[in-house]
C-alpha cells in the first residue's frame, strides 16, 4: 500500500503541468529533493496562498484588522513545507535512492 501511494505521488512529480511555473525548480529523477529545495516550493506557493487569504480575510471583513498580514503568508509556507516534506520529497527520494542503487522504478 506504501508502495502504490509512493507510485501515486512520484506519478504527480513527475507531470510537468503540475510544477507550474516553477519546473526550474524539478529535480532529476536521480537527485535527491534537498529541504532546501522544498523550503523554496514551500515559499513560492505558500506566499502566494497567503496572499490570497490575507485579501479574502480583508474583503469579507472577517477579523478586521486584527490579522497581522504576515502571518497567513507564514503559516501556509510553514505548512507547506510540513506537507511537501513529508510527503512529496520522501517519495521523491526513496526512488532516487533505488535509481542510485541501479534497481529498476
Amino acid at each position: 500500500m506504501l508502495t502504490d501511494f509512493e507510485r501515486l505521488l512520484n506519478h504527480v512529480t513527475d507531470t510537468d503541468h503540475e510544477w507550474g511555473p516553477f519546473l526550474f525548480l524539478r529535480p532529476g529523477r536521480e537527485e535527491r529533493m534537498t529541504s532546501l529545495r522544498v523550503g523554496a516550493l514551500a515559499a513560492l506557493y505558500g506566499i502566494l496562498a497567503g496572499c490570497v487569504v490575507n485579501v479574502v480575510v480583508r474583503l469579507t471583513g472577517e477579523h478586521g484588522g486584527s490579522v497581522p498580514p504576515l502571518l497567513f503568508p507564514l503559516a501556509t509556507t510553514l505548512g507547506f513545507f510540513a506537507l511537501y516534506r513529508a510527503t512529496f520529497a520522501v517519495s521523491w527520494n526513496r526512488r532516487a535512492a533505488r535509481i542510485a542503487r541501479g534497481e529498476r522504478e
